[in-house]
C-alpha cells in the first residue's frame, strides 16, 4: 500500500468516527433551493468551503461550479438534469454536480433543497481509481446513510420550501 491509499483509507476511516453537523450556506441559497453543507467535529470550514479552498487554483472552473449553484438557487432550483446520478449506494442521493472536469459531490433532497460535500479534480475514468476522489465519495455516502436514517426515523424533516428541520437530529459519531 503507497502512501496515497493509506492517506485515503486514514482520511476515510477517520471521518466515519466523527459526528457532523447540518449548516445552512446562507450566502448561496436562495428562494429556488436552499443550499447546506456539513461540518464535522473539530472542523471549522463546512465541506463545502474545504472544497473551494482545496481547489483555489482552478478558479475559472470554481466560477463555472459557483454560477451553477446560483442559478439553481435563486432561478431553477435543483433540477435533476444538472447532477450525475448513481455516485453513491442505490437511492442515497449522493450526486455530482460537474464544471469540465471538476466534481462537487452531494446530496439530493428535491428540487428545492441541496447538500453538498467536497470534490476535486477528476482525471480519471471512475472517482474510485482517484485515492483523493474516492475519499471525498466515501465521506458524502457517510453523511448520507445518516441524514437519510433520520429522515426515517423523522429526527429530520424537510419543507415545501427546502428548509431542513434538524431541530431532533443529534449524530454521536
Amino acid at each position: 500500500m503507497g502512501i496515497s491509499e493509506f492517506k485515503a483509507k486514514f482520511a476515510t476511516s477517520k471521518q466515519h468516527k466523527m459526528g457532523f453537523e447540518i449548516v445552512e450556506m446562507e450566502d448561496l441559497s436562495g428562494p429556488k433551493a436552499r443550499i447546506y453543507s456539513v461540518v464535522f467535529d473539530g472542523d471549522k470550514d463546512s465541506l463545502l468551503e474545504q472544497f473551494f479552498n482545496e481547489n483555489e487554483s482552478e478558479e475559472e472552473l470554481l466560477e463555472g461550479m459557483l454560477d451553477k449553484i446560483r442559478v439553481m438557487a435563486n432561478r431553477t432550483g435543483c433540477l435533476r438534469q444538472f447532477f450525475k446520478e448513481g455516485e453513491g449506494k442505490l437511492a442515497d442521493g449522493v450526486v455530482a454536480l460537474a464544471v469540465d472536469n471538476i466534481r462537487l459531490y452531494g446530496i439530493y433532497f428535491n428540487r428545492t433543497v441541496i447538500l453538498f460535500g467536497s470534490g476535486g479534480i477528476k482525471n480519471v475514468r471512475a472517482y474510485q481509481d482517484d485515492p483523493n476522489l474516492n475519499a471525498k465519495v466515501e465521506q458524502i455516502k457517510y453523511v448520507a446513510s445518516k441524514i437519510n436514517r433520520a429522515i426515517l426515523d423523522r429526527d429530520i424533516k424537510i419543507s415545501e420550501d427546502g428548509v431542513l428541520d434538524c431541530e431532533n437530529f443529534e449524530l454521536y459519531g
